[in-house]
């Protein structure tokens, strides 16, 4: 009797142990409630000049062998690459060589042959070597699309001279608040400042090839590069006193 009893009043003190420690714990945790607390936010955007530029084309062949589809779409994209040895400013790649069944339109459905498809991808900031070797390489190839963007360091730069102005804005609004509310001062209590960049217009040629592929000789492409627009969002709270 006297061991149950011994080991029951372990056992009560340990749970008042316990509830002790974590009353503490959570007195230690626990926030105080904020009041003369106010969320804002500002922004700051700039026109910046798109001096990149990604070019897309693709060759499209048919056959029913599928090994000569591939000697086709092979020799044309070695044809391709060969006539941009001369623009050393031109970065150039290929990539996503596709192929397709293709069918006849009876409702048996009967494989007449294959389709390939491949795309060769320029990027540059040099737009005048761009557009002579557009229009060389639509011989063979038709573009697919071009697209203008700012450089990642002409976004950095434009970004870092406006994360100034939005905290300016910030902080105006800040002190209008304040002024507002006849407090004394505030005190940021947090900040968030994201960054970004509208979407750049994708140029496709559809009409434009159109009439391309009905001349002998394709016209260099018209490029006009265009600006983007970087953005630059601050959110935060403040606390008036």
């Amino acid at each position: 009797m006297k061991k149950v009893a011994i080991r029951g009043f372990c056992f009560r003190m340990l749970v008042c142990w316990a509830v002790l420690l974590g009353g503490a714990a959570q007195a230690q945790s626990g926030s105080e409630p904020q009041y003369d607390v106010y969320s804002l936010s500002s922004e700051a955007s700039a026109e910046v000049p798109n001096d990149l530029m990604i070019a897309n084309l693709v060759v499209q062949q048919e056959d029913a062998d599928p090994a000569r589809l591939a000697e086709k779409v092979n020799a044309t994209m070695s044809w391709a690459t060969e006539q941009l040895r001369a623009f050393d400013t031109l970065k150039i790649s290929t990539r996503d060589y596709q192929t397709y069944p293709r069918y006849d339109t009876s409702q048996v459905r009967r494989l007449i042959g294959w389709r390939a498809t491949q795309s060769l991808q320029l990027e540059t900031e040099d737009f005048g070597a761009a557009g002579k070797a557009i229009q060389i390489l639509q011989e063979k190839l038709q573009v697919k699309g071009i697209r203008h963007m700012a450089k990642e360091s002409t976004r950095r730069e434009a970004s870092d001279a406006l994360i100034g102005e939005a905290l300016d804005a910030f902080k105006a609004r800040a002190e209008l608040v304040q002024q507002n509310m006849g407090a004394t001062s505030y005190r940021v209590l947090d900040v968030n400042i994201q960054t970004g960049e509208s979407s750049a217009p994708m140029f496709t040629a559809r009409a434009e090839m159109a009439d391309m592929a009905r001349s002998a000789v394709a016209a260099e492409p018209a490029l006009e590069a265009g600006t983007s627009r970087v953005n630059v969002q601050v959110f935060g709270r403040v606390q008036l006193d």
